[in-house]
């Protein structure tokens, strides 16, 4: 093995780990995505009280954190995605302020839904029975195609398409913002229709990487996410 290629190994490895402590320190994630698999991307309402059992915290507690800023637990985001009223939480992707940047379905539901390209690797294992993902990649036009299912994913077209991930150093920068996270962050990071396609995007985000869709599925960080979620909704029961 060359220097480089030491370098690199030990650079991904850095990289990985990053996330993984990133993820299991975002309290307040694994809130808002139990909210998505709880209504199933907003195909029905879910029951405060129901929050409250998988959270294990009183329910005007889980009611506060269901609609508290990703990044600042303790702020509440007015016309939120994720909304309470009369004891029902509900998730709609519609309310974004943002214009939608992929097509996403879920069953016979289809919703235009912004965020970054690497959350779907967090709420795909949610949601049954599958999720369509579309997309145009911004440097080439090229439609990009993804299905994947609680377990893995079954289809990737072009083949070759990636998804760019962040240095988990800008994941934790934003710990305490209240802004807007989609038109500051989740912008940034769209699907590319392959990894020469997001060369323009290397350039611009240095400590970023890139990944086939079929291997950032099978990250060490969002393996140990899905465990984590799996475990907290009793999802293999």
């Amino acid at each position: 093995m060359t220097s480089i290629e030491r370098d690199n190994d030990a650079g991904l490895a850095g990289f990985l780990a990053g996330w993984d402590e990133s993820l299991q320190e975002a309290e307040q994630l694994p809130v808002q995505f139990a909210v998505m698999e709880l209504t199933n991307f907003g195909e029905r309402p879910v029951p405060s009280l129901r929050l409250a059992e998988v959270l294990g915290r009183p329910v005007s507690e889980a009611e506060a954190l269901a609609q508290s800023h990703p990044f600042a637990p303790r702020t509440r985001v007015e016309d939120g995605l994720i909304r309470v009223e009369d004891g029902l939480i509900t998730f709609n992707p519609d309310r974004a302020k943002s214009a939608p940047r992929r097509h996403v379905q879920i069953g016979d539901r289809r919703v235009g839904m912004t965020g970054c390209a690497p959350d779907v690797f967090l709420y795909a294992p949610l949601l049954r029975p599958s999720v369509h993902v579309e997309e145009t990649c911004p440097a080439t036009g090229t439609p990009i195609r993804l299905v994947f299912t609680p377990s893995r994913v079954e289809s990737v077209d072009p083949a070759g398409a990636v998804v760019p991930i962040l240095p988990p150093q800008a994941f934790d920068r934003l710990a305490g913002y209240t802004g807007d996270c989609d038109a500051t962050v989740c912008a940034q990071c769209p699907f590319y229709s392959s990894a020469e396609a997001a060369q323009g995007w290397l350039a611009t985000h240095p400590g970023g990487r890139v990944f086939p869709i079929r291997e950032a599925w099978n990250l060490s960080f969002h393996r140990a996410w899905r465990d984590r979620m799996s475990a907290l909704l009793n999802l293999n029961n």
